[in-house]
């Protein structure tokens, strides 16, 4: 007869309930990011923070506010105070207000990757994070249309924009290799001009 291996033992560190709640979706955020939503269990996030699977439903009763979570985290990371309108109303302006996007996206991978995985995979309408990245997707393309409302047409160039942003995240994912800030700003000198 044989015997199991020994299961490796967990260390079940108490922590402050907000302490451990930021450590599960930070590790859930981790792992979201590289293998997608519907590839991480429960158990994954369990087994990443040296838990066991009782205490990630202790603050998260279903994958699907875990899932919330998450992107209310990658929300909270990537929000920042809007500057004025007046300050970014001329082509030049906007497209160094946007550099400066780009310059801290290229900082935060890891939240680029998590939403452009999690993106694609919630093209499916039964996706839980479905709804979230249509009013997502609305409100950047909204906001790009107000920053480019000096273009002929601000609507078709806001899309433009959206669309060529939202490739090259995709090409930066897949290929981290890509020289995004290269890219960007070649995009940008021909897009950013008064027409």
């Amino acid at each position: 007869m044989t015997t199991a291996p020994p299961r490796e033992k967990r260390t079940q560190t108490r922590l402050a309930p907000e302490v451990r709640r930021r450590q599960i979706v930070t590790e859930a955020t981790r792992l979201i990011s590289v293998a997608g939503f519907n590839a991480v269990s429960l158990t994954d996030v369990a087994d990443a923070c040296g838990i066991r699977g009782p205490s990630v439903l202790h603050h998260f009763p279903s994958m699907n506010d875990l899932l919330a979570a998450v992107l209310a985290y990658r929300d909270e990371v990537d929000s920042t105070d809007p500057p004025a309108s007046n300050a970014i109303s001329t082509p030049e302006s906007v497209k160094v207000f946007l550099r400066g996007r780009v310059l801290r996206n290229l900082e935060r991978g890891q939240l680029v990757r998590l939403y452009v995985v999690l993106g694609a995979e919630a093209v499916d309408p039964a996706h839980p994070a479905h709804q979230y990245f249509v009013r997502r997707e609305q409100s950047t393309y909204e906001g790009f249309e107000r920053l480019v409302r000096w273009k002929t047409h601000p609507d078709l160039a806001a899309r433009e924009l959206l669309a060529f942003w939202t490739g090259l995240e995709r090409q930066w994912v897949m290929d981290p290799s890509v020289d995004f800030l290269a890219v960007w700003d070649n995009f940008a000198d021909r897009f950013f001009v008064a027409s």
